[in-house]
C-alpha cells in the first residue's frame, strides 16, 4: 500500500541566469516558483528533504527549457501527477489466521494489512491491501441501464428518444401566436386589455399543471429505475458465482451505491481477476483509478458531513479546517504564518472532535445479502477474511437501524 505516513511541502523562487539556455519557447519569464510535496514512512524531517528534492529536479528540468507544473497541486484521484494518497493515518492493523495484531505492520507478508486514514472531508476510510472491494456508483447503473434517459456517468437525464425537439416547439409556437391574435383583435376592436392579462393567467396556470405533471412522471419513473438497482446488481452477482462457482461475495448497500466484498480469497488490486471485476460490476471509474495508483481496496467507515443532519443545523461546518496543511504546521515555505496556521490546527482539531462525535449516529452502508458459489466452501478457512468482515460491519454500524450518509 502507498500511504506515506509524514508530509511536507516546500516551495522555492528562481531566477534565470542570463548564461542559462533560455531560448525554448516555453520560457514565459525569467522567474518561476516551484512548489513540490514531499513524503515519507520514516520522518517529518525525511519527507521534507523529498519535497527539497523534488523541487530541485523540477528546477533543472526548467533550466532545460521543458514544460514543469509550477505550483503542484494534489488532486483527489491521483489522475496522473504521481503523488500519493495524501490522508492523516488514524490506526493501523493486520489481520490473520492466527488472529488480529494492532500497531505495527511488520507482520507476515501472506497477513491482511488495514491502515485507517481521514480522507479530505474529514470521514475515516478502510485501507485494505488484499481483501477485494468494488465500490459502485448509482449514477453508473443507471447510465448503463437507462442510456435513453441517463448520460453513461452522470445523474443528469438526457433527453428522452421519443421527445423531439419539433415536438417540443410546437406548444410555445402555438401560445405565441395565440397571444399576438389576441393583442391584435384586442387593438382592432378597442377592447381593455384586461382580457389579454386574464388570457396570459390561463395559460400559465396551464402551463404550470402540465409541468407539475411532468414532474411528477419524471420521479415516479426515477424513483422505480432506482428501485430496479438493487435486484440488477444481486442478478450480477449471482450471475458471476454461477459461471464462476469458486467465488463468493458480500453486498452492501450504500448511500449512493454499492459495496461488494470478495469474501473466498484474498488478492492483490494489481491483478487481472480484480479488473474484471471492476468491468464486470461497473465500478465507479474514479474509485478503480485510485486503487491503482495506491495498491490497497478502500471502504468509507463514517458519514459524509454534508449528509448529515448536524450540517444543516450549524452544528458542523460542511468543510474540515486545514484541510490543505495539516501535515507540516511548520513548514518554512506555507504560504500563511505559523500562529494563522496553528489557529486553523486548533479548529481542526475541534471539527474532528464533534464530527466523530455525530458520526456516531450514522451509518455509512447496510448489508444486504452474501452470494457464494458452489465450490466457494474454502472461504471458511480465512480468518483474515472473517475477521475483517466482523471489523468493517463494526466499523461501518451496518447492523444498526440508523439513518445512512
Amino acid at each position: 500500500m502507498l500511504i506515506p505516513k509524514y508530509w511536507a511541502q516546500y516551495k522555492q523562487r528562481f531566477e534565470l541566469s542570463e548564461t542559462a539556455d533560455n531560448t525554448s519557447d516555453d520560457f514565459n519569464s525569467k522567474q518561476a516558483t516551484i512548489k513540490r510535496y514531499g513524503w515519507s514512512d520514516v520522518s517529518q524531517v525525511e519527507a521534507l528533504a523529498h519535497a527539497k528534492a523534488r523541487v530541485k529536479e523540477t528546477h533543472q528540468r526548467w533550466l532545460e527549457g521543458k514544460d514543469i507544473v509550477r505550483r503542484e497541486r494534489r488532486e483527489e484521484y491521483n489522475e496522473s501527477n504521481g503523488i500519493p494518497i495524501r490522508e492523516q493515518i488514524i490506526s493501523e492493523q493486520s489481520f490473520s489466521d492466527s488472529g488480529l495484531t494492532s500497531g505495527s505492520l511488520e507482520s507476515k507478508a501472506s497477513d491482511t494489512q488495514l491502515v485507517v486514514t481521514r480522507n479530505s472531508y474529514g470521514a475515516q476510510v478502510a485501507n485494505i491491501d488484499n481483501i477485494a472491494i468494488v465500490d459502485v456508483d448509482n449514477k453508473d447503473l443507471l447510465g448503463h441501464l437507462y442510456p435513453e434517459h441517463y448520460s453513461p456517468n452522470g445523474f443528469m437525464p438526457a433527453i428522452p428518444t421519443y421527445q423531439t425537439k419539433s415536438s417540443k416547439k410546437l406548444p410555445v409556437w402555438g401560445f405565441i401566436i395565440l397571444f399576438i391574435f389576441i393583442a391584435s383583435v384586442i387593438a382592432w376592436l378597442g377592447l381593455s386589455w384586461l382580457w389579454l392579462l386574464i388570457v396570459m393567467i390561463g395559460v400559465t396556470v396551464y402551463l404550470w399543471q402540465q409541468a407539475s405533471q411532468r414532474d411528477k412522471a419524471y420521479m415516479q419513473k426515477y424513483t422505480a429505475e432506482m428501485n430496479s438497482l438493487q435486484p440488477f446488481i444481486a442478478t450480477l452477482i449471482q450471475q458471476r458465482i454461477v459461471s464462476h462457482s469458486q467465488e463468493s461475495f458480500r453486498l452492501y448497500k450504500t448511500p449512493a451505491g454499492f459495496r461488494i466484498i470478495a469474501t473466498h480469497d484474498t488478492i492483490s488490486p494489481s491483478d487481472v481477476l480484480v479488473a474484471d471485476w471492476f468491468e464486470y460490476f461497473h465500478a465507479d471509474a474514479n474509485y478503480v483509478r485510485l486503487c491503482q495508483a495506491q495498491q490497497c481496496f478502500r471502504a468509507r467507515l463514517t458519514a459524509k458531513p454534508w449528509r448529515m443532519a448536524e450540517v444543516e443545523g450549524k452544528k458542523l461546518a460542511k468543510d474540515i479546517p486545514a484541510k490543505n496543511f495539516w501535515f507540516d504546521a511548520e513548514s518554512m515555505d506555507a504560504d500563511s504564518s505559523i500562529e494563522q496556521r496553528q489557529n486553523e490546527l486548533k479548529a481542526r482539531k475541534e471539527w474532528i472532535n464533534n464530527y466523530d462525535k455525530y458520526a456516531k449516529n450514522y451509518r455509512a452502508c447496510r448489508y444486504v445479502e452474501s452470494f457464494s458459489g458452489k465450490e466457494a466452501s474454502h472461504q471458511l478457512e480465512h480468518k483474515s477474511i472473517q475477521a475483517f468482515i466482523a471489523w468493517h460491519d463494526r466499523a461501518c454500524q451496518v447492523d444498526k437501524e440508523l439513518e445512512m450518509a
